[in-house]
């Protein structure tokens, strides 16, 4: 009997935290550092200051931490998916940079975190031929793009960015996605 060779690639797992890319990982490695969780678990993650590669998917999905964006990269054979919360500072400042993207290149995605007093302010840029892309939906120019609203919950003023998600996420299945299906990526991701 003789075994059976696929062609499945073990995929790389990342997320955000901190204003870096994190991976964790099985068991400790050279380059990993060792975390205990909240229920005094001990993992192992490594960090980077970005990652580079061709963006070959994007999906949301409800994980157990609520809503969040997954973005697949390609980097030959290499594939990860990169995931962040559905409404986050990363995830605004990818998708309002998106439409600016050519989509057949590579792209270098960094997270930046700035504190300032007690807010923190997150971002995800995007470079892609060495040269930063800007957000084809600012302030400035719009784009039709959804204001936050200020609302009063419990008591509290926030800023809702629900309509802007909304509005991304609809950019993202009409205009995005139908680009990414002629890109070939290689065999299917295992979701």
């Amino acid at each position: 009997m003789g075994a059976i060779q696929t062609n499945s690639a073990s995929v790389i797992y990342l997320q955000i935290s901190d204003g870096k890319i994190c991976r964790r990982v099985q068991s400790p490695t050279e380059s990993s550092v060792p975390r205990t969780t909240k229920d005094g678990r001990t993992v192992y993650e490594e960090w980077f200051g970005g990652w580079e590669g061709k963006i070959t998917g994007i999906e949301t999905r409800d994980s157990d931490y609520g809503k969040e964006w997954r973005i697949i990269i390609q980097d030959g054979a290499e594939k990860a998916i990169l995931s962040m919360k559905y409404s986050s500072g990363y995830a605004a400042s990818f998708l309002k940079t998106l439409p600016n993207v050519d989509l057949s290149k590579s792209v270098k995605l960094i997270p930046k975190l700035t504190i300032e007093g007690e807010k923190k302010r997150t971002a995800l840029f995007i470079s892609q031929d060495g040269k930063a892309l800007k957000w084809y939906y600012s302030k400035e120019t719009p784009n039709g793009i959804p204001s936050l609203k200020k609302v009063k919950i419990k008591g509290v003023e926030t800023w809702d960015d629900s309509d802007m998600m909304d509005f991304l996420e609809e950019m993202v299945n009409t205009k995005v996605l139908p680009q990414l299906s002629g890109i070939d990526s290689g065999e299917d991701m295992p979701f």
